[in-house]
């Protein structure tokens, strides 16, 4: 898809992951081009793909997506990158957005926001 907004998820959860790709994968102006389980593999990809968005899980085995979330930044600095946690509280969003995240969805609304915060992220 041409003009479809390209995005990388980061998650080490399975059925999360195979439920965003099927939810997701329905969206036909979003188009999912990897996906990563592990933090440093989620760094490699953002690097190879340069995803117009990236979803980020915070809680993951090794490293965790708070402590990646400044490399990945530099790996794909025009990235949009949507923090995806259960950890919904305002000092896990003020911690992720110094860190260099643009957008903070809590997996209990995924349903409700996700897709527009995908499709409505502001372009430069």
């Amino acid at each position: 898809m041409a003009d479809a907004v390209t995005v990388l998820l980061i998650d080490d959860q399975p059925l999360f992951v195979q439920y965003l790709l099927r939810f997701l994968g329905a969206e036909p102006r979003i188009e999912i081009v990897g996906v990563a389980h592990r933090a440093d593999e989620g760094i490699t990809l953002s690097r190879a793909l340069q995803p117009d968005v990236i979803l980020l899980d915070l809680s993951m085995p090794g490293q965790s997506g708070m402590d990646v979330l400044p490399r990945i930044r530099e790996a794909a600095p025009a990235a949009y990158i949507v923090v995806l946690t259960s950890h919904d509280s305002e000092w896990y969003q003020e911690h992720v957005r110094r860190r260099g995240a643009d957008a903070f969805v809590s997996k209990h609304e995924v349903l409700e926001r996700l897709i527009s915060v995908i499709l409505e992220r502001p372009v430069s």
